[in-house]
């Protein structure tokens, strides 16, 4: 019997709880480990191959769903918060979404330089082919992953995903949106001898593995991590203290950190502190994906020291700015490596973590974390719908979702960072949804009983916050409040919600 027969007897098989159920399969849980064959995963061509990232989707909410309980229950609740791991998501949804096009932009240049310029015609079919792509996937993937940490602008490619002040599942979706597109020279380099269809496996399964070093709760692995790159030396390459900076770069094998003398263990009496030497202090979604690239390639060599005298003086050490490595300035060493240049101590002028560690979480009403608690939950099942749907969509229809999804994620920033104007975007948000629905019931859709209940979501969201907004004026506050601020929401009663 198929593995997930019994869910047409039990699920509309267009229901969002079949199609997530019917991806909870042994199968697919093992493909999240890597635990696959040559046999099962070798196919001739590009489009045979499955989207692996969504068929173990599933698998990675239990896996998120799980550790929050386990971290809850056993006292270490201060390993997670709401608000980060919602951005966290919301980041990697925005990553798949443009993966339609960064992943179609590697794939299409890949098959290019394929049927142009390859060397030699590994066989498809062969195992060997299958084996020696595993191990130059991941050799590749080093130099990638080393180039967005070491190779200037690149850095802005790959920064949101070390602005996460906690480390856990979460943290493994938080992707830049627009890296795996910056970074398809490397996985080209494989197009010389490495069949197209067997790249994208590895490709796949390379992404999908490194979810499950994510975590806190899995300590070292003994020998394997000798070979193996384990939740211990990953937890490394996210701290900030000094010894973690620019180290354990391996996505399945460390043997090219070793190789490369970038390897750092864990030190458990000094544990890596998560996040950015400068953290980001904003929930702002396109700000964490954007922001850093646009600042390294514009403004960095423009930046004056506290004497008002550039730091970058002169037009050579304006460009070698934007490409030298992200904590270089006139002076301190740097050596080749590959294409770029690597500092000689990484750890140049990296402070020690402040103790106690403060992180950036503004305090917000409990109303407010509740309603894009709901929100969210609402954002990810029309996301997974979108994921199952989008191949049939066409561009205009793609193009308003994401939108949708865009549009939806900053209001959630908004909202955590207790901005002021959170309430009105939330406002124009929700009038656009109900304007989209609209034509779509009155074109040709028609009225559904899914349609109507997001609808009725929406009008009860502009009617709450539209009260908040009015009782808060009627309420005239002395001073300015900032929105979400706990102390002023007290001062100024701004709402009569929260009395609720």
């Amino acid at each position: 019997m198929n593995e997930t027969a019994w869910l047409d007897r039990v699920f509309s098989n267009t229901s969002l709880g079949h199609r997530l159920l019917e991806r909870l399969t042994p199968t697919n849980l093992r493909h999240a480990f890597y635990l696959i064959s040559p046999y099962e995963t070798s196919v001739e061509h590009v489009e045979d191959v499955p989207n692996y990232n969504a068929e173990v989707s599933a698998w990675w909410l239990v896996f998120l769903t799980a550790e929050f309980f386990v971290l809850f229950l056993t006292g270490h609740d201060d390993r997670f918060a709401l608000n980060d791991s919602i951005t966290s998501i919301c980041a990697g949804m925005l990553s798949q979404c443009f993966k339609f096009g960064g992943r179609a932009v590697a794939i299409f240049l890949y098959v290019i330089v394929w049927d142009n310029w390859r060397l030699i015609e590994l066989p498809w079919e062969s195992p060997w082919t299958w084996i020696l792509c595993l191990f130059f996937q991941d050799f590749m993937y080093y130099l990638g992953h080393r180039a967005v940490h070491e190779a200037g602008f690149f850095w802005g490619l790959h920064t949101i995903h070390h602005s996460s002040e906690y480390y856990n599942f979460s943290t493994a979706l938080r992707q830049a949106a627009i890296q795996d597109a910056g970074l398809a020279i490397y996985d080209c380099l494989q197009a010389f001898f490495i069949p197209p269809s067997i790249f994208l496996v590895h490709r796949y399964f390379s992404e999908i593995f490194q979810f499950i070093m994510h975590t806190s709760l899995v300590d070292t692995m003994g020998p394997l991590g000798l070979v193996f790159n384990t939740p211990s030396h990953h937890r490394v390459h996210h701290g900030r203290n000094p010894y973690c900076i620019d180290k354990n770069y391996g996505g399945v094998f460390i043997i090219w950190d070793k190789i490369f003398n970038t390897f750092e263990p864990e030190r458990h009496d000094d544990p890596p502190i998560y996040g950015l030497v400068t953290n980001e202090n904003t929930f702002n979604q396109i700000y964490l994906q954007f922001h850093t690239l646009f600042d390294m390639l514009l403004f960095k060599g423009l930046t004056k020291d506290l004497k008002n005298e550039p730091i970058f003086p002169g037009i050579v050490n304006k460009i070698k700015s934007a490409v030298y490595p992200p904590g270089w300035a006139p002076g301190v060493p740097v050596v080749p490596f590959f294409h770029w240049m690597s500092m000689v101590d990484p750890a140049h002028n990296v402070p020690e973590p402040e103790k106690p560690v403060i992180r950036y979480d503004p305090p917000v009403r409990i109303i407010v974390k509740a309603y894009v608690a709901v929100s969210f939950v609402l954002l990810l099942a029309i996301f997974f719908h979108f994921e199952y749907d989008r191949m049939n969509l066409s561009y205009l229809e793609c193009g308003v979702k994401i939108a949708f999804f865009v549009a939806t994620m900053q209001c959630f920033g908004a909202f955590f960072d207790g901005r002021w104007y959170a309430r009105y975007t939330e406002i124009l948000r929700c009038a656009g949804v109900l304007i989209y629905y609209a034509v779509l019931m009155f074109d040709h859709i028609g009225a559904g009983t899914h349609r109507l209940f997001v609808i009725s979501l929406h009008v009860m969201a502009i009617a709450m916050w539209t009260v908040d907004i009015i009782v808060e004026k009627c309420r005239k506050p002395t001073k300015p409040a900032k929105f979400g601020d706990v102390e002023s929401s007290k001062q100024c009663s701004i709402s009569v919600i929260s009395k609720s």
